[in-house]
C-alpha cells in the first residue's frame, strides 16, 4: 500500500546503524596479529621511529579494508544491524536476561560491565537466514521486469497502470535492498553477553539517569527505543498492543526513524519523489472512462504534493528539534561556528517530538494522502476491465537483434 514508509524504515535503521559504528570508534577492539608482526619485524630500528609508525598504520588500514568481514573483530555496520535488531543479549546475575541495543552495549564497555564482543562481521552474518540465492533470485526478476517495461516503452506498446504501479513499487524495492544490504535476516539465536554485575548494581551505579521506571528495558535511560508503533502508538488507539513481558524478550523493529539532513536523508526524498513521480507517466493512458483518467490525475497530484509537504514540514522539526537552525544562523549571520542549543533546551524539544502545529498541518495531509492511495490502488484493478488491444501484445525481441 505505501512502500515508502517501509523504505523510511529502512533509511532510518541504517541511520542508527552508522551512528552506532562512529559512536564505537573510541573502543579498542580484538584484532588478529598483522599489525603487531609488522610492528616486530620494525622494532629494533629505534631510528626510524616515525616511518615505522607510518608504515604500521597504512598496512593497518590496508587490513582492515581487506580483511575487514572476517580476520577483525571492528565494530562494522553488520555489527550495528544485529546489535540495534536485538542480536545481543545482556544476562546480568541474578536477572532476567534482556536484548540491548548498539548504544547500550557501547556503554556498557565502556563501563566494563561486558567485554567488547569477539565477533566477527562475517560470524555476524552467519548468525541470520540471509540466502543469498534467493536475493539473487528476486533481482533477476525485478530486473527482467524493469527490462520489459523500457522495451514496451521503445516500442511504443501500452503500458497499464498495474505495470507502472508495480514499477513503482519495484524502486522502492530496490532502494530498500540497498539500505538493508548489510543487515542480517531474521537473526535465530542471539548472541549472549554475561555481566558479573547484576541490574540494580547497574542502575544504582548509574546514578539519577536511571532514577525513573522503564518502559522497555532497565536500560532505557540510555536508549528507550521510541517512538515505536507497537509498544506506544497502537495502546494510545486502542489496538492490540505490542508484547507485554517487561524487560522486552525482544525488540520490535518499529522504531519511528529519525533520518536527520544527511546523504541518507536525501537519498530517501529523491526516491520518495521518484515513487510518487512514477504516476504522473500514466496522465494520458487509456483509462475506461474520462472520469477515472481526471482522477487518476488528480490522486498523482495529491500524492507527490503531500510527499513534500510532509518533507518541508520534517526537515524544519528535526532541525529545530536538534538546534540545526541555530547553528546554521550563527554561523552564516555572526561568523559563529558553536551555536548549539543547550542540553536542557535540546530535551525540552525532545519530548515534543510531535509538536502542536505539526499535528494540525499534517493532519489533513495525511488524509488527503490516504484517500489519493487508496484511489489509484483502487484505479489499477478497476482499469483492467477495459485495456486497449495493445497491452497483450508482448515485446519483439527480435528487433533489438541487430539484423540484415
Amino acid at each position: 500500500m505505501a512502500p515508502e514508509f517501509v523504505l523510511a524504515f529502512a533509511t532510518g535503521q541504517k541511520v542508527e546503524a552508522r551512528k552506532s559504528v562512529e559512536l564505537f570508534k573510541d573502543l579498542a577492539f580484538p584484532r588478529e596479529n598483522t599489525s603487531r608482526t609488522v610492528d616486530s619485524a620494525f622494532s629494533r630500528q629505534s631510528s626510524v621511529q616515525s616511518v615505522r609508525e607510518k608504515f604500521v598504520a597504512l598496512v593497518t588500514r590496508i587490513d582492515d579494508k581487506l580483511h575487514g568481514d572476517g580476520k577483525t573483530h571492528k565494530w562494522t555496520i553488520r555489527h550495528a544491524f544485529y546489535a540495534n535488531m536485538g542480536g545481543f543479549v545482556l544476562q546480568p546475575r541474578e536477572s532476567a536476561a534482556f536484548p540491548i541495543n548498539g548504544k547500550q552495549l557501547h556503554w556498557l564497555i565502556k563501563r566494563g560491565y561486558v567485554e567488547y564482543p569477539k565477533m566477527t562481521a562475517k560470524e555476524v552474518w552467519d548468525k541470520s537466514k540471509a540466502d543469498g540465492f534467493q536475493k539473487l533470485l528476486t533481482c533477476l526478476q525485478t530486473a527482467w521486469f524493469i527490462i520489459q517495461i523500457i522495451g514496451r516503452a521503445i516500442q511504443k506498446l501500452p503500458i497499464t497502470t498495474l505495470e507502472i504501479t508495480t514499477l513503482s513499487f519495484v524502486l522502492c524495492t530496490l532502494a530498500m535492498f540497498s539500505q538493508w544490504a548489510n543487515k542480517p535476516l531474521d537473526v535465530e539465536s542471539p548472541t549472549i553477553l554475561t555481566s558479573s554485575n547484576s541490574i540494580a548494581e547497574i542502575l544504582i551505579e548509574a546514578g539519577n539517569v536511571a532514577s525513573q521506571p522503564y518502559k522497555h528495558t532497565p536500560l532505557d535511560f540510555i536508549d528507550n527505543q521510541s517512538p515505536s508503533w507497537l509498544t506506544e502508538v497502537q495502546p494510545h488507539l486502542r489496538f492490540r498492543a505490542g508484547p507485554r513481558m517487561r524487560p522486552l524478550p525482544r525488540f520490535t523493529n518499529d522504531r519511528f526513524p529519525v533520518i536527520g539532513a544527511g546523504p541518507d536523508a536525501v537519498f530517501l526524498f529523491l526516491f520518495t519523489m521518484a515513487y510518487c513521480g512514477l504516476h504522473f507517466a500514466a496522465w494520458d493512458f487509456d483509462f475506461p472512462t474520462s472520469v477515472e483518467r481526471y482522477l487518476w490525475r488528480v490522486a498523482s497530484i495529491a500524492i507527490g504534493a503531500c510527499a513534500f509537504i510532509f518533507w518541508v514540514c520534517e526537515t524544519y522539526q528535526d532541525g529545530h528539534r536538534l538546534g540545526r537552525w541555530e547553528r546554521w544562523y550563527a554561523k552564516i549571520f555572526h561568523g559563529e561556528r558553536n551555536g548549539r542549543i543547550n542540553t536542557m533546551e535540546k530535551l525540552r524539544r525532545n519530548r515534543r517530538f510531535i509538536p502542536v502545529w505539526e499535528v494540525i498541518v499534517m493532519t489533513p495531509v495525511t488524509v488527503v494522502y490516504t484517500l489519493a492511495r487508496t484511489y489509484i490502488v483502487v484505479e489499477v484493478f478497476l482499469s483492467q476491465r477495459s485495456l486497449p488491444i495493445g497491452a497483450f501484445n508482448t515485446v519483439q525481441w527480435s528487433e533489438f537483434v541487430p539484423h540484415f
